[in-house]
């Protein structure tokens, strides 16, 4: 059946208004915030706040993949996920902290309607034309496939819509992907003057599609791990490489205090000294992790990587393993 979810709305008392985002999930559409309920309308499954959704009629269903993707790049509050398209392999809705998640599908909007129509508050045009068979939506190809056990997923760093958008670009065609990392915890001790050692631990990020080995710092873990697409690489580098690399990543500058004596009496002061890592006494030990980010077809280059950490316009890893 074709209708309007603006109008029913409309039409039930749930009053919306822009929310001014560009979804990038392909056919799932921001209608808007609801800004206020009629007192009559008991059905809303929402509170006053939340964002309205709209996935429109298609041929491919909507599974975990696809919902998990939206996931990625939604704002955090409630959401209201109307479905137009038959929904496949959600035995358990996927979840995101700070976001919480109402998703309707046919059986919920015929229920919807049909109340609206008995009670007489919703009057509904209906043509012969204008049906659809949910049973001739076509399958995926490509399943959704769970993310390894135990495997960390780092958590992005960029707003890929804000970023876009200060470029000058809207409405691209973008894909949530996972990269395979390696997080390294380095045990092993800085050595600074006067043979000073300091016993420290370091959590480095390996990324073998851009070739750096970097500090973690304040990157964030997601609590779950998306059923997203991910790339395995060609190669990693050897323990000996990141061995070698320690130095340039580890070292650190530091004020060390000093005192000499003079005929005024003692004077006390500070120099900037380096500390350097022993990295040949270092105990190295990895685990993987899972990078994020977003291949996007730009309009002058065709597809590319988005980093999620760094924001990053890189070739796509795809070109990088062929």
């Amino acid at each position: 059946m074709s209708f309007s979810i603006s109008t029913v709305l409309d039409e039930l008392g749930i009053v919306i208004k822009p929310a001014g985002i560009v979804c990038m999930t392909p056919g799932i559409n921001c209608i808007g915030i609801i800004d206020s309920i009629s007192e009559f309308e008991l059905n809303c499954p929402v509170p006053l706040g939340s964002y309205v959704w709209h996935a429109e009629p298609g041929w491919a269903p909507i599974d975990r993949m696809e919902l998990e993707r939206w996931l990625v790049d939604s704002p955090a509050g409630t959401h209201w996920l109307i479905s137009q398209r038959r929904l496949v392999e959600l035995e358990r809705i996927p979840t995101r902290e700070g976001l919480e998640l109402v998703l309707w599908g046919a059986n919920d909007i015929a229920q919807w309607l049909g109340h609206g129509v008995l009670t007489g508050r919703l009057k509904l045009s209906i043509h012969e034309n204008d049906l659809q068979s949910m049973g001739t939506i076509t399958q995926r190809a490509q399943k959704s496939t769970p993310p390894p056990i135990n495997v960390v997923t780092l958590k992005p760093k960029v707003v890929l819509t804000e970023m876009l958008s200060q470029r000058g670009y809207e409405r691209l065609q973008v894909r949530p992907i996972l990269i395979e990392g390696r997080e390294w915890d380095i045990d092993g001790y800085l050595i600074g003057p006067e043979d000073t050692r300091e016993r420290n631990r370091w959590t480095l990020i390996e990324d073998p599609f851009t070739g750096q080995l970097t500090r973690k710092g304040d990157v964030e873990e997601l609590q779950y791990s998306p059923h997203l697409e991910t790339i395995t690489p060609k190669s990693w580098k050897s323990i000996e490489m990141i061995r070698s690399e320690l130095p340039s990543v580890c070292e650190e500058r530091r004020h060390w205090q000093i005192s000499q004596p003079s005929s005024d009496g003692e004077i006390q002061g500070s120099i900037l000294h380096w500390w350097r890592i022993d990295e040949s006494t270092a105990e190295l030990t990895n685990s993987p992790i899972l990078i994020p980010g977003w291949e996007v077809e730009f309009p002058d280059t065709g597809w590319m990587f988005v980093h999620g950490l760094s924001g990053e316009i890189l070739n796509s890893p795809r070109k990088i393993n062929r």
